[in-house]
C-alpha cells in the first residue's frame, strides 16, 4: 500500500461559492454547445459563505466544455443573490434550481434530470477543482476504446484534503478498469474519490427516497451500476475537499439516526445483492448494520429474519446489531448524542 503523500501541484482556490434561488424550470444563459462534455453538480445548502471558492474553481478550467447545474436545497441565506451575481458574470453556463429542503440524494436526482453533459460530477460547495480537472477527465474517458465505451459508466479520480495531502491511498495502479464491487478487492477504498459517470446511466440509477429522511449513502448507486457497468479508476487527482463545520461529514451520527431506512436499504443490498466473494467478518459486521439500522427503522426480527439472505448469518449477527441499536438510544436520550465509547465511533 502507498503511503499518503502531499500532492505538489496547484490547488485550485478555496471552496467559497455563492448560489442563487430560482426555479426548477429556469436556467441561466445558454450552454456552448448542446451537449458539454461534462455536467457538474453543486448541491448547496445555507452554504453561501463557501460557494465562491467552488465557482472560481469551476471559472478557472482549461477546458471549459462544461456546464453547471447548481440545486438549491432550500437555503434561506443569501444564496440567490450570489448565484445571481455568477450567472450575470457569465463564466460558464449555469442552471440554477431550488427545491424544498429533501437532502443530497433528492438535489443530485434533480440535477441529472436537467444535465445537458455527456458526464456529471458532483463539486459540493465547499470543495474546488483543480484548474485541469475537466481537462483529466476527458483524457481519461477519451482513452477507453470507443467500442469498449458502452460497457463504462465513467472515470474516477482522486481527492485532496485542504492540507494538500492525499485523501486516501493511491490505486496500486495508474489507471484500472474494474467496478464499485471489485475494487475493494484490489485496494483499500478510503479516503475522498470522485466519479465522473455518464448522464444516461445515472438516469437509469436515480437514489431511492424515503418519506421525511434527507441523506442516502452515495456509494449505494454505485454499488448497484457496478452489476452492469465498469469504471475506470485513475490516481488523477480532480478535486481539494473541505468539510465545513455542522456538514454531513461533522454531523455523521445525527445524519444516521435522522436517516435510518436509507441505511437499512443499503446493508440489506449488501448482503443479499453484493454478498458474493466476501470475508466472513465484512458479511458478519454488514449483517449486524442491517439489524441495527432496521431497528431505527421500526422493523422488527420477524421481518428481518424473512428479508436477509442467509438466515444463520443474520441470527449470528443479532446481538452485535441489537446491543449497537441499545447504545444508540442510550446515547441519544442521554449522551445528547456525544461520543461516549469507542464502539459508537465505528463506521456504519
Amino acid at each position: 500500500m502507498c503511503p499518503r503523500r502531499r500532492f505538489s501541484g496547484r490547488i485550485a482556490p478555496g471552496a467559497r461559492f455563492r448560489s442563487r434561488v430560482m426555479s426548477q424550470e429556469s436556467a441561466s444563459k445558454p450552454t456552448v454547445s448542446a451537449s458539454p462534455f461534462l455536467t457538474i453538480f453543486i448541491p448547496t445548502y445555507n452554504r453561501a459563505h463557501t460557494l465562491d471558492g467552488a465557482l472560481e474553481s469551476v471559472a478557472e478550467q482549461t477546458d471549459g466544455d462544461l456546464e453547471v447545474v447548481m440545486v438549491d436545497d432550500g437555503s434561506t441565506d443569501d444564496t440567490p443573490a450570489l448565484a445571481e451575481r455568477w450567472i450575470a458574470r457569465g463564466a460558464f453556463p449555469l442552471k440554477y434550481l431550488r427545491q424544498q429542503n429533501q437532502g443530497k440524494h433528492v438535489a443530485h436526482n434533480t440535477a441529472v434530470a436537467h444535465a445537458s453533459g455527456v458526464l456529471f460530477m458532483t463539486l459540493d460547495s465547499d470543495d474546488s477543482l483543480l484548474p485541469d480537472a475537466v481537462e483529466k477527465i476527458r483524457r481519461h474517458w477519451l482513452a477507453i476504446p470507443e467500442a469498449e465505451r458502452a460497457g463504462f459508466a465513467g472515470v474516477a479520480g482522486m481527492c485532496l484534503n485542504e492540507d494538500g495531502t492525499l485523501s486516501g491511498d493511491p490505486y496500486p495502479e495508474p489507471v484500472i478498469d474494474s467496478d464499485h464491487l471489485r475494487i475493494y478487492g484490489r485496494c483499500r477504498m478510503n479516503g475522498e474519490r470522485r466519479e465522473a459517470l455518464r448522464v444516461d446511466v445515472l438516469r437509469e440509477y436515480p437514489y431511492p427516497r424515503f418519506e421525511g429522511e434527507r441523506h442516502i449513502r452515495p456509494t449505494l448507486i454505485l454499488r448497484r451500476m457496478a452489476r452492469r457497468y465498469k469504471l475506470r479508476f485513475t490516481n488523477e487527482v480532480l478535486q481539494v475537499n473541505r468539510h465545513a463545520p455542522g456538514g454531513i461529514t461533522d454531523r455523521r451520527f445525527a445524519y444516521r439516526m435522522a436517516n435510518p431506512r436509507g441505511l437499512r436499504l443499503y446493508f440489506l443490498e449488501e448482503i443479499t445483492l453484493h454478498d458474493a466473494d466476501k470475508p466472513w467478518r465484512t458479511l458478519h459486521r454488514q449483517h449486524a448494520r442491517f439489524v441495527r439500522y432496521s431497528l431505527h427503522s421500526g422493523i422488527g426480527l420477524l421481518r428481518q429474519a424473512r428479508d436477509a439472505k442467509h438466515f444463520g448469518r443474520w441470527l449470528l449477527a443479532l446481538p452485535e446489531g441489537v446491543l449497537s441499536w441499545i447504545g444508540d438510544r442510550f446515547r441519544l436520550r442521554f449522551r445528547g448524542g456525544r461520543h461516549t465509547h469507542r464502539r459508537l465511533r465505528r463506521r456504519p
